[in-house]
C-alpha cells in the first residue's frame, strides 16, 4: 500500500462520481421507487472506505496520462517560497486546516454540552414508559422544554428532547418511537464519524454534499423502521405528523446542531416530500434489484484497481550527464523512474544522472514515477 498524490488525486475524483450518484439516487423524484436501504449502505460504505483510504493496492492498476498528470506533477514540486514546494505547502495547509475545524467543533461540542446541563435544569424530565405505558423497550429519559422547537435525540447521552406542546396519544408514539429508532441505530455515532471525515476533507465540497445526503439516508432508514408493521391508515398518519412539524417549523430557528442531534424532520420540503413519498408507496416492502446490488458493490474493486500516474521519458543510453550552477536549482526536479534510473529536467532540458542524494542535486525534489 502507498499514499502519493495521484492515489489521493484518483479518490477525489472516483468519489466525486459517487457522491453525485448517491445525490441522485437520494433526492430525485420517482428513485425512491427502485432505491432500497441496502443499495444506499453499500454505496455509502464505499465512499466512506474511499475517502478513508487514498491509498494504492497492489493489484493497482497504473495508467500514465502525462497530458494531465506531467504538469501537474510539475506544478505541485514547483518552489514557491524559500524553496518549499507547493505540495508542501498544500500538505501544510490541508493540516492547519484540520487542527482549525477539530478546534472548533470541540469547542461547540462543549458548548452544546453545557447548554444541555441548563437545558435539563430549566425542564421537565421523564421516562419513556410515563408517556407511554405499553411501552416495553429501553425506558430513556425524556426532556419535555419550551426551549426547542422539534423532537429530538442527543444520541451521546440518549435522551429525547421534546418541545413543550400537546401531542395526542397516537402521535406522541410515533414521535418517541422515531427518536428510539436513531438510538437504537447508533446513529449519533454515525454522524460523528462522517463529521470527523469532513473535518479531514475541509477543502473537498463533493463531502459537504456527502454528509446532507447520510443525514437524509439515516432518517430515511428510521421511517422505514418505524412504518414496516403499520397498516396504511397508520403510514398516512405518520406522514401528516412529519407535514404538521414541518409547519410548525416555518420562520424559527433551534440552538441545537444537526451535527450532533438527530431530527424527527429535516428542514427542506423536499427532503420532506421525498420521504413522504416513499413511506406512502410502500417503497421499504419491495426487494432490491440484485444486479443493481452486485453493481454497485463491484465498485469497491474498480473503484481502487486504478491510479493515474505522471510519466515522465526514461533517460536514453546517449543522454548526457548533467552538471548545474547552484542558480538554476530553482527551476529543476528529478524523476526517479521505475527501473531506479534518474532523470534531471531544468528549463525544458533533460539528462540523466546517477546520485540524486550528492550535491547539488540533493536539494532538487525527486517525483517517483
Amino acid at each position: 500500500m502507498n499514499f502519493s498524490m495521484s492515489s489521493l488525486l484518483i479518490t477525489c475524483i472516483v468519489s466525486t462520481l459517487l457522491i453525485v450518484l448517491l445525490n441522485f439516487l437520494l433526492t430525485t423524484k420517482k428513485n425512491y421507487r427502485f432505491v432500497r436501504s441496502n443499495v444506499i449502505i453499500a454505496l455509502s460504505f464505499i465512499i466512506i472506505a474511499r475517502l478513508c483510504l487514498p491509498i494504492e493496492y497492489r493489484f493497482t492498476k497504473t495508467i500514465p496520462i502525462p497530458f494531465l498528470m506531467n504538469p501537474l506533477m510539475t506544478f505541485l514540486t514547483y518552489p514557491l517560497i524559500l524553496d518549499i514546494p507547493i505540495y508542501v505547502i498544500l500538505i501544510s495547509l490541508w493540516i492547519l486546516g484540520i487542527l482549525f475545524n477539530l478546534v472548533r467543533y470541540i469547542r461547540e461540542f462543549l458548548y452544546l454540552n453545557r447548554m444541555f446541563k441548563k437545558l435539563e435544569e430549566q425542564s421537565e424530565i421523564c421516562k419513556i414508559k410515563n408517556l407511554l405505558p405499553d411501552y416495553n423497550g429501553n425506558n430513556y429519559d425524556v426532556l419535555i422544554t419550551s426551549y426547542c422547537d422539534s423532537p429530538k435525540v442527543l444520541g451521546s447521552k440518549k435522551v429525547i428532547i421534546l418541545p413543550n406542546i400537546h401531542f395526542e396519544e397516537d402521535k406522541l408514539q410515533i414521535i418517541l418511537m422515531h427518536e428510539i429508532k436513531h438510538i437504537e441505530n447508533h446513529d449519533y455515532y454515525i454522524k460523528q464519524f462522517i463529521n470527523f471525515l469532513t473535518i479531514t476533507y475541509w477543502w473537498f465540497p463533493p463531502v459537504y454534499i456527502l454528509r446532507k445526503n447520510i443525514d437524509l439516508f439515516l432518517e430515511i432508514r428510521v421511517d422505514e423502521k418505524v412504518v414496516k408493521k403499520m397498516s396504511e391508515r397508520e403510514r398516512l398518519n405518520y406522514a401528516q405528523l412529519l407535514i404538521h412539524v414541518q409547519k410548525s417549523l416555518v420562520n424559527k430557528t433551534d440552538q441545537f446542531s444537526k451535527e450532533y442531534y438527530s431530527f424527527l424532520i429535516d428542514d427542506s420540503s423536499n427532503v420532506l416530500e421525498y420521504r413522504i413519498r416513499y413511506i406512502l408507496e410502500e417503497s421499504f416492502m419491495k426487494k432490491t434489484n440484485y444486479l443493481l446490488l452486485v453493481v454497485i458493490c463491484s465498485l469497491v474493486f474498480f473503484s481502487n484497481s486504478i491510479i493515474f500516474e505522471a510519466s515522465f521519458p526514461a533517460p536514453s543510453a546517449e543522454a548526457p550527464y548533467v552538471t548545474i550552477s547552484e542558480d538554476t536549482l530553482d527551476n529543476a526536479y528529478i524523476i526517479q523512474h521505475k527501473d531506479g534510473t534518474y532523470t534531471l529536467f531544468i528549463d525544458g532540458e533533460q539528462g540523466s544522472i546517477e546520485d540524486p542524494t550528492v550535491s547539488p542535486f540533493s536539494e532538487i525534489p525527486i517525483i517517483n514515477e
